[in-house]
């Protein structure tokens, strides 16, 4: 019999996360759902479900959302980056700590993650992949939405 498969799902508590959730948890897959929200309200936890509640930015969620992967369900196979954040705005009305916010969800969060997710995948020998949801302002940007920093950390 084949071991069940165990994703993390960044962004969780609500949309696109949610539904990513819900997709894998009626595949039967594992998953370690994180959001910097309040996830109870939104996921119910489960055997197969572990809701780690943090900042994906922050070195400790991270290790903690891997380890919990690992210690619970064995294994990290796949790794859904979800989690971002987007504020339309002009340009010049951005505030150095506002991007920092950005950098630290839209950039660091997926490095963080993904680092773990990936050594832990090699070092199975079981392979794993990885996907990262954008924004589709990104790639087919659209005039009237002053989106560009938002953009730049997350297209």
């Amino acid at each position: 019999m084949e071991k069940t498969k165990t994703a993390i799902v960044t962004g969780a508590s609500g949309g696109i996360g949610k539904a990513i959730v819900q997709a894998f948890l009626d595949r039967g897959y594992n998953i370690v759902a994180n959001s910097l929200t309040v996830l109870h309200d939104e996921l119910t936890p489960a055997p197969n479900l572990a809701l780690i509640k943090g900042d994906i930015g922050d070195q400790a969620t991270a290790e903690k959302i891997a380890a919990t992967a690992i210690s619970t369900f064995g294994s990290i196979d796949h790794v859904v980056n979800n989690a971002g954040i987007f504020k339309s705005k002009p340009f010049t009305e951005y505030s150095d700590s506002g991007f920092r916010s950005f950098v630290s969800t839209n950039l660091t969060g997926f490095l963080l993650i993904t680092q773990l997710a990936v050594k832990q995948m090699i070092s199975q020998g079981t392979g794993g992949s990885v996907t990262t949801i954008t924004a589709a302002l990104a790639h087919d940007p659209t005039a009237g939405v002053p989106a560009s920093v938002p953009m730049i950390t997350k297209g």
